[in-house]
This record gives structure tokens, C-alpha cells and sequence, in this order.
């Protein structure tokens, strides 16, 4: 099985409110789920990261090919900063 965490980092003075993390988490959920299926087509499981660290572990039950998690990887980190930085976030997406 294929395991990669994204872990979410940024500016630890920027204060979110439970909320405000609570629509993060899902935003990182969602664009994983659907970059996932535009990438690779196949099924992920997405979990959410250790308590108090926010972004997402991708969990694949069948191998993929390496050409494909590469681009999952890339395209993940992308788009989340990409998001982050239109949302005027002073946040970083990270695999680990």
C-alpha cells in the first residue's frame, strides 16, 4: 500500500478560528479527492492527518505508477498553494 502525507504550514501568528479551519480541511479534502480522480482514476483513501496538524494522508489500497504519484504529489501542492495564495493565506502545502 502507498502512503504520502500533505502537511498544511505556514504563518503561526495568522490566527483561524475553528471554522475558518474547519472549511480548510475540507477545502485540502476536496482537492485531493478530485486530483486524485483526474490524475489517476483510481481509488484513495484520504484520512485526515495527526490531531492538531492540518492537510491529508493519501492512502492507495493498489499500486500505482510512479509516473502517476509523482504527478499527484505535484499537482496536489499546486493546487493547494495555489488556492492558499488567491485566498490570501499565509499558508504552505508540504509533502512529507
Amino acid at each position: 500500500m502507498l502512503y504520502f502525507k500533505v502537511v498544511v504550514n505556514g504563518n503561526s501568528n495568522q490566527v483561524l478560528t475553528e471554522r475558518e479551519k474547519l472549511i480548510l480541511q475540507n477545502s485540502i479534502l476536496h482537492f485531493s479527492a478530485m486530483t486524485n480522480a483526474i490524475v489517476t482514476g483510481k481509488g484513495v483513501m484520504l484520512n485526515p492527518p495527526d490531531e492538531g496538524t492540518m492537510g491529508i494522508v493519501f492512502a492507495y489500497p493498489e499500486a500505482i505508477d510512479a509516473e502517476k504519484e509523482v504527478e499527484v504529489r505535484e499537482s496536489i501542492v499546486k493546487r493547494l498553494n495555489s488556492f492558499f495564495t488567491m485566498s490570501n493565506l499565509e499558508l504552505n502545502a508540504v509533502i512529507i
